[in-house]
C-alpha cells in the first residue's frame, strides 16, 4: 500500500519538528551550558545548608532547655545583641523551635548583613554569623547572580534558566523514539552495563536526563518565579484564574502614642504564646517596623520543616491593632497558594528530607547534562572532521566513466 500525500506531509512535519528541536537543543545548550552548571552545583550545595550548619555550628545552633525555663522576650534578646555588637537596630527576632538558638538578623545594606545566634532562654550570645564572609552566602550569590552585580547577574541567571527549560523540552522530543520496540525501550529507559565510555556518557545524558526531567523542570520554573517579574505575574494570573498579585504596604498612625511602659514586640509575642501556641512545635518571628509609620510583622509557622503554611500578621505600632493577616493556605486563591509553595518546591522542602535528597540528586544531574551533551557534540564533530578528508580522497580516486 502506497503512502498517501497526507502521511508524507505528516512525516515531513515530524522530521522538520525534530530537526528544529535538535538545533535548539544543541545551540541553546552550548550557549547556556556554563551558567547552568554553576546554577546547578551551587543549588546542590545549598540544598542541605541547614543540616550542614546544624552539624558544623552545633555549639551555636543547638541549645538545651532546663526545667522551668521560659523564652525571653524579644526586646531583651535584641538589646543584648545590640549592646554586644554595637548595632543601632535589628531586623527582627526569630524563634526557631525548641532546642534551637534564636536568630537575630542585622541588615544595614547589601554589604553588611549579619545574623546573631542567641540562647532564647538565657540571653547568652552564642555566635555572630557575618554573611559576607559566609560560604553558603557566597554560594547563594553565585546561584542568584553569578557573583556579578545584581542588575547584570540576576537576568543572566534567570534567562539561562529559561533556556535550560527549553533544552529540557527539546531533549524530551529528541529522546522520544520514532517507534516503541523492545530495543528502543531498553535504549531509552536503561543504562547499558557494561559499556564503552562513549556509550556510558550517552546514557548519562539520554537516560538519566529523562528520569530527572520532571523534577528539573519544577526546580527551574520555581527559580524563574524569583528571577523574572513577568513570569511570576503570569504564573500567578494563571494559577489564580485571572487575578493579579497585590502587594499592600500598610502604615501605622503616627499621631498615636505608645502607652507608657508598653513594649510592643513583647506584648505581641506574649499574646501569641498565651493564645496556646506551642513554641516547641512552631517557628515564629517578630520583625520590626520600617520607618516611623511602619508596622509590626508577626510570622507564625506551624511546621519546623516547610514554609508554605506560614502566616503573617500585621499590627499597628502603639495601638497594636491587627491591620491584616494572611489567609490560611487552604483558604488562599490558587495564585497565593503557588507563591506559598514556591520556596518549598524550589528547595525540595515540600516532603522533608527525602524530597531534599531527590532535589540534590537532580541538581547534580542537571549540572552534568551540559557536560555530557558537550562531549556527545564534540565526538560527532571530530568524526565529521575526520570523514571529510577521506571523502575528498575517494572523490579524487574515482575514474570518470567514458561517455
Amino acid at each position: 500500500m502506497k503512502p498517501t500525500n497526507s502521511n508524507k506531509k505528516t512525516k515531513k512535519n515530524r522530521s522538520l519538528f525534530y530537526r528544529v528541536s535538535a538545533w535548539l537543543h544543541l545551540w541553546l545548550g552550548l550557549v547556556s551550558g556554563i551558567v547552568v552548571v554553576i546554577i546547578s552545583l551551587t543549588a546542590a550545595l545549598l540544598t542541605f545548608e541547614e543540616e550542614i550548619r546544624l552539624v558544623l555550628e552545633a555549639p551555636h545552633e543547638k541549645v538545651t532547655k532546663t526545667a522551668g525555663q521560659k523564652l525571653l522576650p524579644p526586646s531583651q534578646l535584641a538589646a543584648v545583641v545590640k549592646e554586644k555588637f554595637g548595632w543601632s537596630s535589628v531586623y527582627g527576632v526569630m524563634y526557631r523551635g525548641e532546642g534551637r538558638s534564636a536568630m537575630i538578623p542585622y541588615y544595614k545594606d547589601r554589604s553588611n548583613y549579619q545574623q546573631a545566634l542567641v540562647n532564647p532562654y538565657t540571653g547568652e550570645v552564642l555566635h555572630n554569623r557575618k554573611l559576607n564572609d559566609d560560604f553558603f552566602r557566597f554560594m547563594l550569590m553565585g546561584h542568584y547572580q553569578l557573583w556579578l552585580p545584581r542588575p547584570i547577574g540576576k537576568p543572566v541567571v534567570a534567562y539561562s534558566t529559561l533556556i535550560f527549560v527549553i533544552t529540557l523540552i527539546t531533549g524530551l522530543v529528541l529522546w522520544w523514539p520514532k517507534k516503541w520496540t523492545r530495543a528502543t525501550k531498553n535504549a531509552s529507559f536503561k543504562v547499558k552495563w557494561p559499556a564503552t565510555p562513549k556509550r556510558f556518557n550517552y546514557d548519562l545524558h539520554n537516560v538519566v536526563g529523562f528520569y530527572s526531567l520532571l523534577i528539573a523542570l519544577v526546580l527551574a520554573l520555581t527559580g524563574m518565579i524569583y528571577g523574572m517579574e513577568w513570569f511570576r505575574n503570569t504564573s500567578f494570573w494563571i494559577a489564580s484564574g485571572g487575578e493579579t498579585e497585590v502587594f499592600e504596604r500598610m502604615h501605622s498612625d503616627t499621631t498615636l502614642a505608645t502607652p507608657k511602659g508598653q513594649v510592643d514586640e513583647d506584648v505581641l509575642v506574649t499574646n501569641l504564646l498565651e493564645s496556646g501556641l506551642d513554641p516547641a512545635q512552631n517557628r515564629f518571628s517578630i520583625f520590626y517596623p520600617r520607618g516611623k509609620s511602619g508596622v509590626w510583622n508577626l510570622q507564625v509557622n506551624p511546621s519546623l520543616i516547610n514554609t508554605f503554611e506560614r502566616r503573617s500578621y500585621y499590627f499597628e505600632q502603639g495601638s497594636l491593632e491587627l491591620l491584616k493577616k494572611d489567609p490560611e493556605f487552604s483558604e488562599a486563591n490558587g495564585g497565593d497558594q503557588l507563591m506559598k509553595l514556591n520556596y518549598d518546591l524550589h528547595l525540595g522542602l515540600i516532603g522533608g528530607i527525602w524530597t531534599k535528597i531527590i532535589a540534590f540528586l537532580v541538581c547534580i544531574i542537571s549540572a552534568s547534562l551540559p557536560i555530557t551533551g558537550f562531549i556527545i557534540w564534540w565526538g560527532k564533530k571530530k568524526r565529521k572532521s575526520k570523514a571529510k578528508p577521506k571523502q575528498k580522497a575517494l572523490q579524487k580516486r574515482r575514474i570518470p566513466v567514458p561517455a
